[in-house]
């Protein structure tokens, strides 16, 4: 390990110790400020002086969101967080330092939970003007139809300021909205919720997860790649020391958020009634109004934070579900706050990559990545429709699972080498396999493709 991979394990044990402490708070207020304080401490302390970009971006945008209106506060939001990602990571271009990991991951999460809050408050905003403008009827009718979106009052600038630095997933993650955030400081029995059980639970996948995280990382590195000796051996041994590295890849993100969530579990963060139907990112999914109260045992569970499906993402057969499970929290607030509100929704896929890639960072490994990603896609569902049927779908799906993994290895090296050319390098010297692959497959699923038979009218 990493002298800041070290730091972020302490960060994290030292958080899941304070979450318990947040857990059995008397109040909300001794929650929401034990929270921030921890929070705005361990950014100072891991940022420094560069603390000030995630101040001033939290400040700035926790004005929009208060004073701004709602109608528009999420474009002016989403516009001035990501805007500040390009100045705060091209500063050094102008005499300011580069962003350090901690300073950068922070900023990124910042990013996140503000742009969100804005999108909760004109959500509600939308939702409460169709209410008031409805008519009984229309209402009854409506709330059949759609799914069901939580409501909340405009946060103030304070408001959104602790909600922001607070300490759980501060630097790892995952991600949770505003109203998550407002339901475990309001909760008045979290005392009495369970939280030990299901960071045992947890905690027993880290164990394997996290042991052969620590043996790889003391044979394997990634600066290997970069160096001129490593492009002295054979194609295969090129090509195929990306699946190792992949493998490492996935422990070390595994191995953080596991953890993360069972920091989020001790301070009962995310945990709702297994009646309201918990989604990841969302939260509940059914209105509490409508679930009938009893006096038996109410069950809990953490689906909300749950950011990470290890077992999906090495065995589901497709490209698509395998991304699906992985970093969930983000891939929600990414499919919520951009795929599906984007207007051309032919555009919404390779937009959605733009947006993450850009999120994740400016190195160019990250973008040559991301936008590969709609093409493996285009591929992938072609193959489908012109040969998985239902008669060979098992052998068909262990197939698929191959290539993607393949595909997955192959990215993962534009996220772990960053730079163009040493992104490039490493790609060539396998010849762009993958890319020669998918082309092949888009070709040859569009040659396939089966013919929609005219259904006659009679």
């Amino acid at each position: 390990m990493s002298p800041t991979e070290y730091i972020y394990l302490c960060m994290l044990l030292i958080s899941l110790g304070l979450g318990h402490v947040v857990k059995h708070s008397r109040n909300a207020l001794q929650k929401q400020l034990l929270s921030t304080f921890v929070g705005v401490s361990m950014v100072i302390g891991l940022c420094g002086w560069q603390a000030y970009h995630s101040l001033f971006t939290t400040v700035v945008a926790s004005v929009i969101v208060s004073f701004i209106d709602p109608r528009k506060c999420h474009i002016w939001s989403f516009a001035f967080c990501f805007s500040y990602l390009t100045f705060f990571r091209a500063g050094h271009f102008f005499g300011l330092a580069a962003p350090t990991a901690f300073s950068n991951v922070v900023q990124l999460l910042l990013t996140l939970k503000l742009v969100g809050v804005a999108f909760e408050v004109h959500d509600s905003h939308e939702i409460e003007t169709k209410q008031k403008n409805a008519t009984s009827d229309q209402q009854i009718q409506g709330s059949a139809k759609s799914r069901y979106v939580a409501v909340i009052q405009k946060p103030g600038v304070l408001d959104v300021f602790q909600y922001a630095f607070c300490f759980i997933g501060i630097i790892t993650g995952p991600y949770y909205k505003y109203k998550t955030y407002y339901d475990m400081i309001h909760c008045e029995n979290s005392q009495d919720i369970p939280s030990i059980e299901p960071m045992v639970d947890r905690l027993k996948t880290l164990v394997p997860v996290g042991l052969l995280f620590l043996i790889m990382s003391h044979y394997l590195s990634i600066d290997y790649a970069k160096s001129d000796e490593f492009y002295t051996h054979g194609y295969w041994y090129r090509t195929l020391y990306m699946i190792p590295m992949f493998m490492l890849f996935r422990l070390r993100m595994y191995s953080a958020w596991i953890l993360s969530e069972c920091v989020c579990m001790s301070a009962t963060l995310g945990a709702y009634p297994v009646s309201l139907k918990p989604k990841v990112g969302l939260g509940p999914s059914v209105n509490p109004d409508e679930i009938n109260s009893s006096d038996k045992q109410v069950e809990y569970n953490y689906e909300t934070i749950h950011n990470i499906d290890w077992y999906q993402c090495d065995f589901t057969p497709t490209f698509r579900d395998g991304m699906r499970n992985w970093n969930m929290s983000v891939q929600w607030w990414l499919k919520n706050y951009v795929f599906f509100r984007f207007p051309v929704k032919a555009w919404s896929t390779s937009v959605t990559m733009l947006v993450s890639s850009y999120w994740h960072g400016i190195h160019p490994g990250y973008f040559l990545s991301f936008l590969t990603v709609p093409i493996v896609l285009v591929a992938e569902d072609a193959m489908m429709r012109a040969f998985r049927t239902d008669a060979n779908a098992h052998w068909y799906d262990k197939l698929n699972w191959f290539f993607r993994m393949r595909a997955f290895e192959y990215l993962a090296m534009g996220f772990l080498l960053l730079g163009f050319w040493s992104t490039m390098r490493y790609w060539a010297s396998t010849l762009f396999i993958v890319h020669v692959v998918t082309f092949v497959f888009i070709a040859i699923g569009y040659a396939f493709k089966p013919k929609k038979q005219n259904v006659k009218r009679e």
